[in-house]
């Protein structure tokens, strides 16, 4: 086309552009029309050309699983058929090395600049090639040794006439790719980031091993970037090769880096008026159409087609026509405009140099499928039944483009709801295929369901607090105070809000709502008041621009039950709640503790605490979800001694005599003198053995007996008996203080160290552990307790009325660890991979990775002393990362970090000499003691549980020392004579570095 004649076409455009939108402003169209449109977008002129040449004959009329990917890849030109007169695409043909890096090259938007490269390297040559896309291909290669992505010598292979005369280790460039070598080419061509260190995805393959460890951090960037995956068997396949569909499938992956390269832009909408439009005004025929379509932003987007005469063939003298047509693929089909329906929810690719669409992917059509936001409550195979929690309504299927088009009023729509599914449904789990039973119980999903009320497809979805650009956020109700305008949501797993939130504390995240009375709010799908939100629903919000809540859907699927923790185990709780019963509770990575309003972790759990425990019940199981953890409410005060004259049932008190209080191991006097009454708390239990007595039948059987009291104190001070546990009159008391070393869980007993038989215990046992009263299978080996126990008249045997174990070195919330560092996120946190908690004299290993938060506390010690928090990084020649070091935290804050070497022996003695240190004149200390000498020392025999008792030891103080004493962290300086200490070091000699001293005064 000459340029009189382009000019003279494109005034046509022009002007039938400007015709069509005055005829939008002026004529009286639908009501969706009446939109000025906010964006026109033209049809591509190469659409006809294109429609051609991916009219594949082994792609069309099937039913494959590749078929989309393959017409994008080839709507944008990146993957082109053979180009035969059968026009195969050769769907499962493997991928040659030279189509592989054409392939990235036209991914990465650098196909000119490869046929440039090819077209010098002929122009060198005095034996010129004559097939154009072999001189292309060269170019691809050439490029490909410029960047990097193979080496000069695989270039040499590759461009070697001789192809027959390579070995088998030469690169040939007609060879199948691998699919490491795709993937590690298009990492390098997008300009993905390399993953180096420790793998996150790649190294969860069985045949990871196997991957050439040069490619290993580029594969690893392409998984983590959901571009190429696993095969569905545990396997990554490295050396395999990539067949022509799977590349199709690597670049639709790839399909946010691919447009960006290419300086394309996508976009979301719904179709809502197709009108035709014309011009014969100059005698030659302008004739297309209006597609108005309702962007995901709320706006108006006009894509326009037409069709023009440019003159005539020069050969046959016919007509020739141009068009600017679009590229439509609607329900396995490809074709143009003439696919479009109103209606139809689309996805458009646009070219942003002029505003062309080069891509129509149509998703379906809002008369002939709907999406709902759901909750999964059960799933029947056998049937193809799904029940689900229905939520709310959505315009388009991707998560990210909710913005205003999601309903909460589901209409006459049930909450809780049955459909079937289909029997081929397409089910996506985080990104991947996956099948019916991959759905998680109680899942996030988002359906699609036909006019007939079938579900098609599946996809998981996560509409979670942590995102500050979502204006749809889901998350269980932590506090609703319509006074003050607010709701307090938490995650399902536990996670906060807002910028840096893995690395933060807080669990939780407010939204505002500034009227009431304007909010939209639902409760299980009824109109409702913002007041009949409650603690514990599950609930939606839908935010306006600055975050403020405008609508609210909540259901009720949690509830809210108050217990105390009997005993803890690895991964679960045993909670007896106030009515009695008791359940054992699963407790998954995902549930949250909070203690003080911040969230903790399942450390800072004890046997005994009371808790509040959030629950999401249904048929099939309890889940656990939260444990709030009450403070020192309900700490044990005392346990006493005194004969039960009887109890007040008007009143709630006991009547006591003689009344004697525990300490330290013994009996000793109250100082009451005569009759004594204590009140009973609400919660009261009266026990003989393992038989639970009321009032009633305590007064009739038991007046005059004796019995042993725990006993809390109430918020005003005063003491209430919690547990009250009579023994038999005819039973001989005795009191040991002793070590536990034998403590097996369901025995129903436990071993003293010094004592050769076995005491009982039983449900009415009063045993206290960190201050709690818990149950005896509490009791652990290494435990120091105070022991009163009944030797029956009758049999002999030994029970326990009252253990009292002795607070551990470790109160409070601290705690030690010892592992090694597999990340450190500077200044905020650091991730051990695995870790060894000292509990007593032993280390528990525990073989999973756990997080510990930087505070302006944390202290680091080096084999120097105190070092510079600034100091503590992963990266540089005094890196930190891999390095074994102790940890002491307070739940999961660090508060010191130390390099002192491993040790495993445990010593103990009393101090009587402290020196090395310095003091100066006015008691400053100028330089801490560096040495201790011990007497009455024992060395812990670890296969006798007991200590030996063993020579006065003398004992170094390196700086990186971890010294504690009353649950604190102290100096060597705070060290006393006459100071218990334990010690852990290297071995069991007389000499040597201690590296834990735990003063146990």
């Amino acid at each position: 086309m000459d340029r009189k004649t382009f000019l003279l076409v494109a005034n046509k455009i022009t002007s039938l552009i400007t015709v069509i939108t005055l005829l939008a402003v002026s004529l009286p169209f639908s009501a969706y029309a009446a939109d000025a449109p906010e964006t026109v977008f033209s049809g591509d002129i190469g659409a006809g050309a294109i429609l051609n040449n991916i009219d594949y004959s082994d792609v069309k009329g099937t039913d494959v699983w590749s078929k989309p990917a393959i017409y994008e890849a080839g709507a944008l030109e990146v993957i082109k058929g053979f180009g035969n007169m059968n026009r195969r695409f050769g769907r499962t043909d493997t991928l040659a090395r030279e189509e592989a890096l054409s392939v990235v090259y036209r991914a990465a938007g650098r196909e000119a600049e490869a046929q440039i490269a090819g077209e010098a390297l002929n122009n060198a040559r005095t034996d010129k090639k004559t097939d154009a896309l072999q001189v292309w291909y060269d170019g691809f290669l050439q490029l490909a040794a410029n960047d990097g992505l193979i080496t000069q010598q695989q270039l040499a292979d590759a461009l070697n006439a001789d192809q027959s005369s390579l070995d088998g280790e030469a690169f040939k460039r007609k060879g199948a790719v691998q699919r490491q070598e795709m993937a590690y080419w298009m990492a390098k061509a997008l300009n993905l980031q390399a993953i180096r260190g420790q793998q996150d995805i790649l190294n969860n393959y069985l045949d990871w091993r196997s991957s050439d460890p040069e490619k290993v951090p580029f594969i690893e960037a392409v998984l983590q970037n959901r571009i190429m995956n696993g095969d569905g068997s545990g396997r990554f396949n490295p050396a395999k090769p990539v067949t022509r569909e799977q590349a199709a499938q690597i670049v639709k992956n790839a399909e946010a880096q691919v447009l960006a390269a290419l300086k394309y832009d996508k976009m979301t909408g719904v179709v809502e008026e197709i009108s035709s439009t014309g011009d014969y005004s100059t005698g030659t025929g302008l004739t297309g159409k209006n597609i108005d379509v309702r962007s995901s932003a709320g706006t108006i987007h006009r894509i326009s087609t037409q069709s023009f005469e440019t003159g005539k063939n020069e050969q046959k003298g016919n007509t020739v026509s141009e068009t600017r047509e679009l590229v439509v693929y609607k329900n396995g089909n490809i074709g143009d405009s003439s696919l479009l329906e109103n209606g139809d929810r689309i996805e458009y690719i646009t070219r942003t140099s002029d505003k062309a669409v080069k891509y129509i992917n149509v998703l379906s059509n809002i008369n002939e499928e709907r999406y709902v936001a759901a909750q999964i409550s059960s799933v029947d195979p056998a049937n193809r039944l799904i029940k689900v929690m229905q939520f709310f309504r959505m315009d388009f299927l991707d998560p990210a483009l909710l913005n205003r088009n999601v309903s909460f009023n589901l209409g006459n729509e049930s909450q809780k709801y049955t459909y079937r599914y289909s029997s081929n449904i397409y089910v996506t789990v985080n990104g991947s295929r996956g099948d019916i039973d991959s759905l998680s119980p109680d899942a996030t999903v988002i359906l699609t369901i036909d006019a007939g009320n079938t579900v098609t497809a599946i996809q998981s979805a996560d509409f979670g607090i942590n995102s500050e650009e979502s204006t749809i956020v889901k998350g269980i109700v932590e506090d609703n105070n319509p006074e003050l305008g607010y709701i307090t949501l938490y995650n399902e797993d536990g996670t906060g809000a807002g910028m840096n939130s893995v690395m933060q504390l807080a669990a939780l995240r407010t939204y505002n709502y500034i009227n009431r009375n304007d909010l939209e709010v639902f409760r299980n799908h009824s109109t409702a008041d913002i007041d009949d939100i409650q603690t514990g629903d599950t609930a939606f919000l839908k935010l306006d621009d600055v975050g403020n809540i405008i609508s609210i859907s909540a259901v009720d699927n949690y509830m809210v039950k108050y217990g105390r923790i009997i005993s803890k185990l690895p991964g679960e709780i045993a909670v007896e709640y106030k009515d009695g019963m008791q359940q054992i509770l699963t407790v998954g990575r995902d549930v949250l503790f909070i203690r003080n309003k911040k969230l903790t972790a399942f450390d800072s759990l004890r046997d005994g605490d009371r808790v509040k425990l959030l629950l999401n019940i249904t048929n099939k199981a309890t889940d656990l979800k939260e444990v709030t953890i009450e403070g020192d409410e309900h700490f044990i005060s005392n346990i006493y001694k005194g004969e039960v004259s009887y109890m007040n049932e008007m009143s709630d008190k006991l009547i006591l005599l003689n009344m004697q209080v525990f300490r330290d191991g013994a009996w000793e006097r109250t100082g009451r003198k005569g009759f004594t009454s204590m009140p009973l708390s609400d919660e009261y239990r009266i026990y003989l053995g393992d038989s639970i007595y009321d009032i009633e039948k305590v007064n009739r059987l038991l007046a005059g007996n004796e019995a042993y009291i725990a006993v809390e104190k109430d918020y005003g001070g005063e003491e209430k008996a919690v547990l009250v546990s009579y023994r038999f009159a005819d039973d001989t008391e005795v009191r040991y203080t002793d070590n536990i070393t034998v403590a097996i869980s369901g025995s129903a007993s436990f071993g003293l160290s010094y004592e050769d038989r076995s005491i009982g215990y039983d449900a009415g046992s009063i045993v206290v552990k960190n201050g709690r009263l818990v149950s005896g299978g509490s009791l652990s080996e290494n435990d120091r307790a105070y022991v009163v126990a009944n030797r029956s008249y009758g049999t002999g045997y030994f029970n326990a009325g009252v253990v009292l174990v002795e607070a551990a070195v470790d109160n409070g919330l601290t705690q030690i660890f010892r592992a090694r560092i597999k990340a450190i996120d500077e200044n905020n946190s650091f991730t051990v991979e695995s870790f060894s908690q000292l509990i007593g004299t032993d280390w528990e290993y525990c073989n999973t990775p756990k997080t510990f938060s930087l505070t302006f506390d944390t202290r680091l010690l080096g084999d120097d002393g105190v070092l510079n928090m600034r100091d503590f990084k992963g990266y540089g020649d005094d890196s930190y990362l891999n390095r074994s070091v102790y940890v002491v935290s307070d739940g999961t804050d660090a508060l010191l970090v130390s390099t002192a070497s491993y040790g495993t022996a445990n010593v103990k003695g009393t101090v009587f000499e402290i020196s090395g240190g310095e003091t100066g004149e006015e008691g400053a200390i100028l330089a801490e003691p560096d040495y201790l000498r011990l007497r009455d020392t024992g060395i812990y025999n670890v296969q006798d549980f007991m200590w030996d008792a063993a020579k006065e030891m003398s004992i170094d103080i390196p700086d990186n020392t971890i010294i504690i004493k009353d649950g604190k962290i102290i100096k060597p300086s705070e060290i006393e004579n006459g100071d218990d200490v334990r010690i852990i070091k290297k071995d069991t000699g007389l000499t040597g570095d201690a590296y834990i001293i735990l003063v146990e005064n």
